[in-house]
Parts: structure tokens; C-alpha cells; sequence
């Protein structure tokens, strides 16, 4: 297959020119059609994020309007406790990767 293809007639610049124009046409249709696709999927993870965003800040407004209960005074953590526990994390995040800077804002009960 290859003696064939080596001992065929020359090709003129003329075939050589139309065969690269098909073939930079379909390198660039390739490439056009990667970049529509990467982009219309971007635009529909921003629209679902959006839609869930917006679905999941109704419920926390109408949390947020209910009364606080006693037992939410009882899950606080003093500041002491507060303390300990962001100096144990930090003398843990130290030994293992020094360059870590980090900052507590909440703890939670589990």
C-alpha cells in the first residue's frame, strides 16, 4: 500500500493547497463545535446553580424569622472551649503543613 502510494504521479500544488484547506476547515469546525459545547455547559451549570441558590435561600429566610429556642442557648460553645479548639488546629495544621493559614469562624455541634 505504501510502494503505491510512493510510486504514484506526483501531486500538484493545487491538490496539496485544496487538501490542506479541507483539512484546516475541519480542524477548525472541530474546535468551533469543542469550544459551543464547553460553553453551553457552562451556561447550564450557572443556570442551576442559580435555581438552587434560589431554592435553597427561601428556606433559610423562614428559619431565620422563627423564634430561637432554648435549647440553641445550650449548644453554644464558650469562648474558652473556642479557643482550645482553634489552638489543638492549629498546633495539628503547624506540624503538618506550616505554610497553612486558616481562620476559625463557627463551630458547630455535631
Amino acid at each position: 500500500m505504501i510502494s503505491k502510494l510512493l510510486t504514484s504521479s506526483p501531486v500538484g500544488i493545487g491538490d496539496a493547497a485544496i487538501s490542506a484547506l479541507i483539512g484546516f476547515s475541519v480542524v477548525f469546525l472541530g474546535i468551533s463545535f469543542l469550544i459551543l459545547v464547553v460553553w453551553a455547559v457552562g451556561k447550564i451549570m450557572t443556570t442551576l446553580e442559580k435555581k438552587s441558590k434560589a431554592s435553597n435561600s427561601k428556606p433559610k429566610a423562614i428559619e431565620k424569622a422563627e423564634p430561637k429556642s432554648a435549647q440553641a442557648n445550650e449548644d453554644e460553645i464558650s469562648e474558652e472551649t473556642l479557643a482550645v479548639i482553634t489552638a489543638a488546629l492549629m498546633a495539628y495544621y503547624e506540624a503538618n503543613n506550616p505554610k497553612c493559614e486558616f481562620t476559625v469562624k463557627r463551630i458547630k455541634r455535631i
